[in-house]
């Protein structure tokens, strides 16, 4: 599974689970969402009854990333973004702020991938598309 089929994924929701810098030469960045058509089972997640599919998105390198947890965030109308839970952001105020802390000419050809989780945001500038692969649940 790639990144633009997530892009295409509408009604259902996900939740943080983890982030980590594994630091392999294939793997910079590994960052664990559960996902779930209701979000009451991923909320009493690990429950038995809870469906919950828990995916595994690795990147091989990236400029930067950010959690932020959902009360601290602001909805802004002049951010560009496809997609709705996983999305690809053609206009933010993150990689605006990253371009000038940076300098634009660092920054070409990057990319600034988010995930819209129920208690978090995570953005994410890369170069590289994510590796997405579905794993078996801890529960």
């Amino acid at each position: 599974m790639n990144y633009e089929e997530l892009l295409k994924i509408y009604g259902c929701y996900i939740s943080f689970e983890s982030i980590q810098e594994p630091r392999t030469n294939e793997v910079k960045l590994r960052i664990i969402v559960n996902k779930s058509n209701n979000p009451t089972d991923l909320l009493i997640f690990p429950h038995p009854d809870s469906k919950v599919e828990a995916l595994q998105i690795d990147f091989e390198n990236y400029v930067t990333y950010s959690v932020i947890y959902d009360d601290f965030t602001n909805w802004n109308a002049n951010e560009v973004f496809r997609g709705e839970i996983f999305r690809i952001y053609d206009k933010s105020d993150f990689l605006n702020s990253i371009q000038r802390e940076l300098g634009s000419s660092l920054l070409s050809e990057k990319t600034h991938y988010s995930l819209a989780c129920i208690e978090h945001r995570v953005d994410i500038i890369s170069k590289h598309q994510p590796k997405i692969t579905q794993i078996e649940l801890d529960s």
